[in-house]
């Protein structure tokens, strides 16, 4: 499981509009938006080195704007080798790159 925090200078409305760029990037599969709540989930695919993630991504306001939470967890397995940081960090920069912002690396 993998935990990963980014903030972006925008309002939350903003990144809540591009969340479905990052859940493109990373090949999410049948992703649920809960507009109220301010979040998605979706899982990824199984691959020849991979069990698969599930992966929520919650909105949230921060005093210099936004921020997104990724938590990622593994389908099956115990051990997921960086890969929920990778999906993590793949879909925050489709985020940034939708509403031109590049995050720190």
């Amino acid at each position: 499981m993998a935990t990963v925090h980014e903030r972006f200078p925008l309002p939350p409305e903003a990144l809540w509009q591009a969340l479905q760029s990052g859940v493109t990037a990373v090949k999410g599969k049948n992703p649920y938006y809960d507009s109220a709540a301010g979040y998605v989930t979706f899982s990824t695919s199984m691959g020849l080195f991979s069990y698969g993630q599930t992966v929520t991504v919650k909105v949230e306001r921060t005093p210099e704007g936004s921020g997104l939470a990724i938590q990622t967890s593994l389908k099956f397995g115990f051990v997921d080798w960086g890969e929920g940081k990778r999906i993590a960090r793949k879909f925050i920069a489709a985020v940034g790159t939708a509403v031109g912002h590049t995050p720190a690396a």
